[in-house]
């Protein structure tokens, strides 16, 4: 009889390891997924919190806080929509809220310059 010296995979292995490659990567596109959206809400925290020591500089020369973010010396966004408001007091000259997001980000953060006793000045929305 001869003996035949054919080499290769079988469909069932390539099959099974085509299977392990596709859930690794499933696993994979989730993970990469929650941590992008995770560094989004740092850079929109820290965004946040620059643009709140800005308008204290501002504050500290001009005595009354920016209404508007270009107002603010040095202020980088990188993508990050900012709004600024008035505070709890409703006004500007004494105190302000700062709004910042981006898309993709899971959350949304406030900076409020007054806020109530026993709160944080940074919200997370």
């Amino acid at each position: 009889m001869a003996r035949t010296t054919e080499r290769g995979f079988t469909l069932i292995e390539v099959l099974v390891v085509t299977v392990l490659i596709g859930v690794l990567a499933g696993i994979a596109i989730v993970h990469y997924t929650d941590m992008k959206a995770r560094g989004l809400d740092s850079q929109v925290a820290s965004v946040v919190r620059n643009v709140a020591t800005g308008e204290e500089a501002y504050f500290a020369s001009r005595l009354r806080y920016a209404g508007a973010l270009d107002e603010l010396d040095g202020i980088v966004t990188g993508g990050v929509a900012i709004k600024v408001a008035s505070g709890n007091s409703g006004d500007l000259g004494s105190s302000f809220r700062v709004y910042g997001s981006v898309g993709g980000a899971m959350h949304a953060y406030e900076w409020v310059s007054d806020p109530a006793p026993g709160e944080s000045h940074l919200i997370e929305q």
